[in-house]
């Protein structure tokens, strides 16, 4: 069975479907012509797929670019084996959105509802960071333009936009540092440890699917969670795993997480 039909068969659906058969048709070309080809921005599973897709050809690379620091949204490329890239080659766009005299924060659905009123298809778009009274948006390169000229109000708030330069290009993620001390690193442990729950109750969260592990829904309560994982949890938040710091005298696991803002 080749890797594209079992892919089609783990994920199933028309959407799939036709995904899995566009990142095909971007690694053929890549191969064919040795020359980079970029997509649009991906979601987790997407991304997921094309990373499986592209492991079956050993003549092309994948790169990922999502414009942040742990970007859920992310382009991704397929280049020739010798070739390389740098982030500020994928077409992606910054841009920094503030309002005049807003009445009220701006929020993450504002922003979305705006763009998406405006005709734009989501896989245009980024991930969107609201920082108070300023959003950045990742964009298309194709789009920025159209953007600056075209975007001008959210909900009751008159906007600005324009392209993200200087220290507003290095845009980090906000989160709150803790350590944990659990029995395991597994993830209804760890779940339960961070939103202070029961550990039934992180497990009956896991259980009914409200628990993404790097962005996929996890159900298995004894997974073993390892630095650098992203857990998100509906409803409560979403934290990333750091570093493992030590064990305590009574063989409990010291965890680092950073609980995003």
């Amino acid at each position: 069975m080749s890797v594209k039909d079992y892919l089609l068969g783990r994920y199933p659906g028309d959407e799939n479907k036709i995904f899995i058969g566009r990142i095909a048709e971007c690694l053929d070309r890549c191969d064919k012509t040795q020359q980079r080809v970029f997509t649009d921005f991906l979601h987790p599973l997407q991304a997921k797929i094309a990373t499986e897709l592209a492991g079956s050809q050993s003549s092309v690379q994948l790169g990922f670019h999502g414009g942040f620091e742990d970007a859920e949204r992310r382009m991704a490329v397929f280049l020739p084996e010798w070739d390389s890239v740098e982030p500020e080659e994928f077409p992606v766009e910054i841009l920094k959105i503030t309002g005049r005299g807003w009445s009220r924060t701006l929020s993450h659905r504002d922003l979305l509802g705006a763009l998406l009123g405006l005709g734009i298809k989501r896989e245009k778009m980024g991930d969107l960071l609201v920082r108070e009274r300023i959003c950045f948006a990742a964009v298309h390169r194709d789009i920025a333009g159209f953007l600056e000229t075209n975007l001008e109000r959210a909900g009751r708030s008159s906007l600005i936009v324009q392209r993200a330069a200087g220290e507003d290009l290095h845009i980090e993620p906000k989160y709150n540092e803790m350590r944990i001390t659990v029995a395991s690193p597994r993830l209804d442990g760890v779940v339960g440890a961070v939103f202070g729950l029961s550990r039934a109750k992180a497990a009956g969260l896991i259980k009914g699917e409200k628990v993404k592990q790097n962005w996929e829904i996890e159900i298995r309560t004894d997974t073993a969670l390892q630095q650098g994982d992203i857990v998100s949890v509906g409803g409560k938040g979403k934290f990333k795993v750091g570093e493992f710091a030590g064990v305590t005298k009574k063989g409990r696991s010291v965890m680092v997480i950073k609980r995003y803002i």
